[in-house]
Formats: structure tokens, sequence, C-alpha cells
């Protein structure tokens, strides 16, 4: 049976949806207007639905292949991202593949969405695309809304694949009707969280020798949450680890979260659309590596740089007077990364408008400690702000 998932915990039968503050691809962005009551928010808002396939949710299909049940959302979808949980033993590997389904009876191919593992390498890569869409290395993004989806495991190793993923999937609808907006709105439990501040330590974009490792925010963020539970690895493995040869890419979503279930962590993809869900996994002790970007002439009041490119920081937390906290590998330069401060206004829009919300977050395992750092210890906000990361 597949199970969808609430953070971190599979849940049951039940179908679970929430709907979203706004919705953006880390190749293009939708544009939302400012909130205002219930029914106006449901006319313009995304609504996302979480699927949770476990690895004995797969059949055979031939030798070497798997596949899922054919699954139908609750609602139609133009977005969907997904990431793998496997630990892989040596001389294996395998590939994913998915493919979506229309109303009209049509079907995408079977488009590819990753590969984990030793396996053949193919040589540089372009995204998959089709008809109606294309995989942007690891975000479906359609121009024509589909109803269901699959998804499909190859064995490509040098042994036969004999542990397959867990998987965890959003798909979204970024233009929901009124009727599916107010249907599928969220219901939150009133549950007031004090403000947290994980006491995150920072690490760099660089090796252990301090050589400098260029474009690996998202290696140096997975370091940095791994190390705060215990298990400290250089960067240069984690960033080894994430490394897509094929795409020539630095960090894509279910590789950089398939480093930390390889080296025996839980993490899962996830979307953030409003601060009460951030706080809820804060307070469970979990980690989230934030997915940001930041346009230059934006309407921002006071951030830390003036703009920036695609980019992972690190969450610790949110105070109750409006700040965001952030480990951010960028500033090791300029020497503010560690617990780096943002309004909430504008870190809401680097996230979760500009880029959906998109969080890898990293669950905390059983037993560990909670280590915060005292909210009251936190300089106050800077009345100015730095022209560059360096």
């Amino acid at each position: 049976m597949v199970q969808l998932y609430r953070a971190s915990v599979a849940c049951g039968a039940v179908l679970l949806t929430f709907l979203a503050a706004s919705c953006a691809s880390r190749h293009a962005s939708h544009a939302t207007a400012g909130i205002t009551s219930r029914s106006e928010q449901a006319i313009r808002l995304p609504i996302d639905h979480r699927i949770k396939f476990l690895h004995t949710n797969f059949e055979a299909d031939g030798d070497g292949e798997w596949v899922t049940d054919i699954v139908s959302p609750p609602f139609d979808f133009d977005e969907m991202i997904y990431s793998w949980q496997i630990t892989v033993p040596d001389e294996e590997g395998s590939r994913i593949h998915l493919r979506v389904f229309f109303d009209d009876g049509t079907e995408s191919p079977w488009l590819y969405g990753g590969y984990w593992g030793e396996v053949p390498l193919t040589g540089e890569r372009s995204n998959p695309k089709f008809e109606h869409g294309y995989v942007a290395m690891d975000q479906l993004l359609l121009d024509k809304k589909a109803n269901r989806l699959q998804f499909k495991v190859v064995s490509e190793g040098g042994r036969k694949t004999t542990v397959l993923p867990d998987l965890y999937v959003i798909t979204t609808d970024n233009t929901p009707t009124q009727e599916l907006a107010e249907r599928f709105q969220p219901v939150r439990a009133m549950i007031h969280h004090p403000p947290r501040i994980l006491d995150l330590p920072l690490r760099c974009q660089t090796t252990v020798s301090g050589e400098p490792l260029s474009g690996r925010c998202q290696s140096a963020s997975m370091a940095t949450a791994l190390e705060y539970y215990g298990t400290s690895v250089p960067t240069e493995d984690i960033s080894e680890l994430i490394y897509d040869v094929e795409y020539d890419y630095p960090g894509i979503w279910p590789r950089t979260l398939g480093a930390a279930t390889q080296l025996g962590y839980e993490a899962y993809i996830d979307r953030f659309r409003d601060w009460d869900r951030v706080k809820d996994t804060i307070a469970k002790n979990n980690v989230i590596l934030c997915s940001i970007k930041m346009p230059e002439g934006g309407d921002y009041k006071s951030p830390p740089y003036p703009s920036i490119t695609g980019h992972i920081v690190t969450l610790n937390g949110v105070t109750e007077d409006g700040r965001v906290i952030v480990t951010d590998s960028a500033l090791c330069k300029r020497g503010d990364a560690s617990r780096c401060q943002w309004l909430i206004e504008d870190f809401e829009k680097v996230w979760m408008k500009t880029k959906g919300g998109v969080g890898m977050v990293v669950s905390a395992p059983e037993g560990a400690e909670m280590k915060l750092f005292p909210v009251d210890r936190l300089p106050a906000f800077p009345e100015i702000r730095p022209e560059s990361p360096e």
C-alpha cells in the first residue's frame, strides 16, 4: 500500500494535502499576490499533495526492473518533486524513471529521474523532455495537468539490485480552482511553539585542508546538519556523494538527500508554505536545508546580500520578533555565516515565494539531543548590511 507522509512520519491511508502560499520551480517562478481572505487565497494559491512509496510497494516488471502502482492524487497536478531514501550496497546501482498520465487517455514516456549507487555513466545528459513538459534534473514541470503518476527502478550496477528505495513525492497544482483550493486548505492544530534556535555548527565550502569547493553550498549545508547530530563527515566526501556527473551539477535535491540516507539518516523532500509547518519541523529537532534564490531588484527590506542565484542554507530557527536565523556557507569569508539573520518577510520571498518553499529535511535520530542557542544571546538585527557575500 502506498503511504502518505506528514514530515518524517509515514501516515496510514488518509490523504494529506495543504494549501500552499506560493510556488516556484528551480528554473521558473510563479508570481503570487499578498495573502488576504481565505476565499481569495483559494483562488490564486497552489495546493500540494504528499505521497510516500515504500520499497515494498515496488513490483517486478521484467528482469532488473520494478514499478510502483499507478497512483492518482486527489487533484490534477502540473509539477512534481521527489526524493529517494536508500542505502546502496557496494557494486549496486539503479536509475529512477517516472511517467504521468492525462485525462484524455494519453501518457508521457518514461522520463529519467536520476541515479544512485554505482552505474555505468552515460556522459553529458540533458533534461528529458516530451510534448507537455520536462524534468528539470529533479523536478517535473508540465504545461498540461496530469492526473496519475508512476515510478520505475532499473538495476544498472555491477551486481543486480537487492535493495529498492523508499520514495517521497510531492505533486502540486499551481492553478487550482477555487473549489479545490478551499477543499484542500490545511487545518492546523493551534499549537504554539516557543522560539527554538538550533545551535548548528558552521561548515564552509572548503575541504578539510582549506581548499575551496566552489558551488558546494548543498554539501556544506548537509555537513552542518549531520555534524549537528554528531556525525562529522568531510565536506568533500559529501560533495562526492551528491555530485551528479552526468548533469555535471553539484547538488540536485534527491542526491543531496541521498547522501544523508547513505550515511544512515532518514531524509526527505518537503515544501514549506507557511511558518507553522517550519516551526513544527524544528520542534521535532529536524534540520531543514532551504533552497533559496534572490533575484536582483526585488522589494527586500534588509537582506544579507543584494542578490544570489540558486543557493542552499541551513535553517536554525525563527524568533518571535520576526527574524529567521540560518547557517550560510556563502558568508564564510565575510565572517557572519553562523547564525546569519534575515527579516522573516525577506526570507519568505527568497524561499517560499521564489522557490516554492522547497526544503530538504534531515530527521533527528532517535534520542538525539536538541542543542539550542539561547535566543537572548542573538545580537540585534544588523542596521547596515554588507554589499557582498565576500
